[in-house]
């Protein structure tokens, strides 16, 4: 996917600049580390853990129902970065990345993705929905029984690694790899923060595109929440593509990587989300587009989303009363 006038990505390599520190790092373009990768056995095929799916989702729902407060105390150490275009964020580090995939996923919501285009563009959007794909049990994943290729391998690489894959011909889709070999995150929504007039050209400029491919016309006057509402509209809009982003290290490659907060997102305010201050609370639901891995596994409650942010790719109305009714009921006077 073509970016803002670009300098080569290989004098960027070059630098092997470490994207927190600003310090030499030694990292480099091998597809696999095969001393951090992990070993494919079948209690890792199930995403590191012998419990049911349906027992960690619900685990993971009591954490979401825990104070925001007790929630960041259990949230690993970040390292500020110190380049200058990055003063005041946060970086979060392997520790943050390697839990279980439902723990990861809902982590993830309300941090801050950070893309540094080759042109040296910023550009910042707050995560706000997100999915599991929990490698080998799961039907609906590129790692179902544990099968490692080229294709997939960075969800068996160490957390905190992006996997981004090309679908259809024409999109992208990022996801991170956490604990458990072969599961990763999919991140399927973020809210634009910071380099929204970047984020508009890139999405008119692959618009463009896929009008050469489809012969429809670009969409014109999108929204802020439209850019980046869905698994390939933010890579467009973030010039996320698997030439340039797929099996990098998330904690320490200088072009990408997610922060605490930043942005909009005030650090003295981190349990509310949003641009009008609400407290955030999750919706988890089903997944988007899987039908074809069988009812079971297109069933399991295993999306989640900040409820009421407009970028949200789609939206469970159902599950959204169920959440407020609850609410409602949390807060009326005991008799």
């Amino acid at each position: 996917m073509p970016a803002f006038p670009r300098i080569k990505l290989s004098s960027l390599r070059r630098r092997n600049v470490d994207f927190c520190s600003g310090n030499p790092s030694a990292f480099s373009d091998s597809a696999v580390d095969d001393n951090k990768r992990q070993k494919v056995t079948k209690k890792d095929a199930a995403c590191g853990t012998d419990s049911p799916v349906e027992s960690r989702v619900e685990t993971s729902q009591k954490t979401i129902g825990q104070s925001q407060e007790d929630v960041r105390s259990t949230v690993p150490a970040t390292a500020a970065c110190g380049d200058d275009s990055f003063v005041g964020q946060e970086c979060l580090k392997d520790s943050f990345y390697d839990v279980p995939c439902e723990q990861l996923a809902t982590a993830l919501l309300g941090k801050v993705l950070v893309r540094r285009l080759e042109n040296g563009q910023i550009l910042k959007g707050r995560i706000v929905e997100t999915e599991c794909y929990l490698g080998g049990e799961d039907k609906a994943s590129h790692s179902y029984r544990g099968k490692m290729t080229e294709r997939n391998a960075p969800m068996f690489m160490k957390p905190g690694t992006a996997y981004v894959y090309f679908t259809y011909g024409m999109y992208h889709c990022f996801n991170i790899s956490s604990q458990g070999a072969g599961a990763a995150v999919l991140v399927r929504a973020v809210e634009p923060l910071e380099g929204v007039d970047a984020m508009a050209e890139l999405r008119a400029r692959g618009a463009k595109k896929k009008k050469a491919a489809k012969d429809k016309p670009p969409p014109k006057g999108l929204k802020p929440h439209e850019l980046c509402s869905g698994p390939s509209k933010l890579c467009i809009a973030f010039d996320i593509d698997k030439d340039s982003c797929n099996k990098r290290d998330l904690t320490s490659w200088p072009g990408l990587c997610v922060c605490q907060g930043g942005g909009a997102h005030r650090q003295d305010d981190q349990d509310r989300v949003g641009d009008h201050g609400q407290d955030a609370a999750v919706v988890v639901t089903k997944r988007v587009g899987i039908d074809s891995a069988g009812r079971d596994w297109a069933d399991k409650p295993l999306r989640f989303y900040l409820m009421g942010n407009p970028a949200v790719s789609k939206r469970d109305r159902a599950k959204e009363k169920e959440l407020a009714a609850k609410a409602a009921k949390a807060a009326s006077p005991q008799p």
